[in-house]
């Protein structure tokens, strides 16, 4: 860590209190609370088990179905049928003859063995097999995605701080110059242009010191919200941006890791096979349903409700078993629009799988482009801090001295803020871009390539 961050974090420290509450974060403990807590994580992870829910729905079609039921049919009025007798003589008589007892009561056990059912089972197994690696491909993808959101926010808030630390050392050696001139005003050794010029540069430092500080509270309030916590919860940054090591990259290797390695290709190819079988589920809409049906039946018919209702002698007992065969002949089309509809959500899977594909090469491409900008930048910026540094020494020497002007030295302390602040951005942006790289090419998070 940098001797000034040093100061600062010692600043803060000192001014306010570490509560037992303040979390003390590093990039690593960033990461591992974000997957403990990142919501969109934990509700990757919860589709698991609905997968585990639809393989044991799909596979009971295989298994037999026991059903118990039971009825009891009060019959208000009786069905009443009237036919009429004639004897030898001609002689007709009209009789009632009333159908069916008042109460009935009646108890199944009713048994189904599907025996072939169009390959509609195994096809519901296959799917529900798919939709577990369907499933692992999203976890990891949403594992990747809060890694990395929660790295960015964490480099983002430690960024803001050392931006905010720059600024407030401008608006310090604002003010402290302008000490020295109006000293040297008073003494009549400059003019009272100086003093204004350094009046106006301690001035126009303060909006900028403003704004910097606003920022830094800003990342720690989106940091603490990738990370589910209260916007009460202290937070302190431990780490800064280290310098970031980055190897000699090829894109065609970082392009064929990625399409072995992004979960999101792995999730297209379950989606086509699953549409697949899909296709195959609709086509069963043409073949018959073969299954086994056994009923054993207890019926009771009484005139009144009493006890005697629910004595063993009361009811009488029938049992069938049926080889059933159910086949659609004609459904209205009803199949042919289906299977139609399966095979355009199989064609347009195979379509969006191409375009993913071509998404992700150009993802790769685009985030090696902004490693190799970021890090010409880092190089190309080099020792310009230090450089920075020693022309603001030389110029006050040189403004004390009488040789220099006040101008030079406001352009020297201009432009090491401006250095200071580039500095960081580039080893920000570096840092970034090697992070968005290696999500673009599917690894899994870590502080280093």
């Amino acid at each position: 860590m940098k001797s000034w961050a040093i100061i600062f974090v010692l600043i803060l420290a000192i001014a306010t209190p570490i509560s037992a509450d303040t979390i003390e974060l590093t990039r690593v403990k960033t990461v591992q609370m974000a997957l403990e807590r990142n919501e969109s994580y934990r509700s990757a992870l919860l589709e698991e088990d609905r997968i585990r829910g639809m393989y044991i729905e799909a596979r009971a079609g295989a298994f037999p179905r026991l059903t118990l039921e039971g009825a009891y049919l009060r019959n208000i009025d009786l069905q009443t049928s009237i036919f009429s007798v004639t004897d030898d003589s001609g002689k007709t008589e009209t009789s009632e003859l009333r159908f069916g007892t008042p109460h009935n009561y009646s108890l199944a056990l009713n048994l189904y063995q599907p025996l072939y059912a169009a390959g509609k089972v195994g096809a519901a197994i296959k799917i529900a097999k798919y939709g577990f690696e369907y499933t692992e491909a999203g976890i990891d993808a949403a594992r990747h995605s809060a890694a990395t959101q929660a790295d960015l926010a964490y480099l983002d808030a430690v960024t803001a701080r050392e931006a905010a630390i720059v600024f407030s050392e401008a608006e310090r050696l604002a003010d402290s110059n302008l000490a020295v001139v109006r000293l040297l005003y008073e003494q009549g050794q400059v003019s009272e242009y100086d003093l204004l010029r350094a009046q106006v540069q301690a001035a126009n430092t303060r909006p900028d010191r403003i704004a910097a500080a606003n920022q830094a509270r800003l990342a720690l309030d989106q940091l603490r919200n990738v990370l589910a916590l209260d916007q009460e919860d202290k937070i302190v940054l431990a780490e800064d941006i280290d310098e970031t090591q980055i190897p000699e990259f090829n894109l065609e290797t970082l392009i064929a890791e990625a399409l072995a390695a992004r979960p999101e290709l792995r999730q297209s190819e379950q989606m086509i096979k699953i549409n697949k079988k899909l296709v195959d589920i609709e086509k069963g809409g043409y073949k018959p349903n073969i299954g086994i049906n056994s009923k054993i039946q207890w019926d009771s018919f009484q005139d009144k409700f009493n006890k005697s209702s629910i004595s063993s002698n009361a009811w009488s007992r029938s049992w069938n078993v049926a080889l059933v065969l159910n086949w659609p002949i004609f459904s209205g089309f009803e199949t042919v629009g289906k299977v139609r509809q399966a095979r355009v959500d199989y064609s347009q899977s195979r379509l969006q799988d191409a375009q993913l594909t071509r998404l992700v090469r150009l993802e790769v491409r685009d985030a090696l482009g902004k490693v190799d900008e970021a890090n010409e930048r880092v190089g190309a910026l080099g020792e310009t801090v230090e450089q920075a540094r020693r022309g603001v020494e030389i110029a006050q020497v040189r403004f004390k001295s009488g040789v220099g002007t006040q101008l030079e030295l406001l352009d020297t302390q201009v432009a090491l803020t401006t250095a200071r602040v580039n500095r960081i951005s580039a080893q920000h942006d570096l840092a970034v871009a090697v992070g968005k790289l290696r999500w673009a090419v599917g690894r899994e998070w870590a502080s280093k390539w």
